[in-house]
């Protein structure tokens, strides 16, 4: 996919506007005690910010486990982005993936608050390392 220097401004900024959005949304699931489908939106707030930083990179990918495999590749490997994040997101994603398909398996608040600060850390630091980049 080719694109101008400002749709890559363009489209990184609308995936960050959306990671805030998808923050903000889960947070009100969180206040109707919809844990599950806050966790979706915690999700896709990392989903987002992860697709933010490709975008200003110049990499493209076609479904979640290639963002995973990118995300380790060029972040995560490289010493870009703690370690800790590559992991979290695997496990945002698996937990998303049952709380929307997995007609017997319930998000746990207790897991979903243990995982949601490394949901704000990781769109900061993104954020972080656009700023730089700009």
């Amino acid at each position: 996919m080719s694109l101008t220097n400002e749709d890559r401004k363009t489209l990184t900024r609308l995936h960050l506007e959306k990671a805030h959005a998808c923050l903000n949304e889960g947070e009100q699931l969180l206040g109707f005690q919809s844990v599950s489908a806050a966790a979706n939106r915690f999700y896709y707030a990392v989903f987002h910010i992860v697709h933010a930083l490709f975008v200003a990179n110049g990499i493209f990918t076609k479904s979640h486990h290639g963002m995973n495999m990118q995300f380790h590749q060029h972040f995560i490997k490289t010493g870009i982005i703690d370690p800790k994040f590559g992991h979290f997101l695997a496990v945002m994603e698996n937990m998303r993936e049952k709380a929307d398909y997995d007609v017997i398996y319930n998000v746990s608040r207790e897991d979903l608050d243990a995982l949601k600060p490394l949901a704000y850390e990781l769109v900061e630091k993104i954020e972080q390392l656009l700023a730089k980049e700009a």
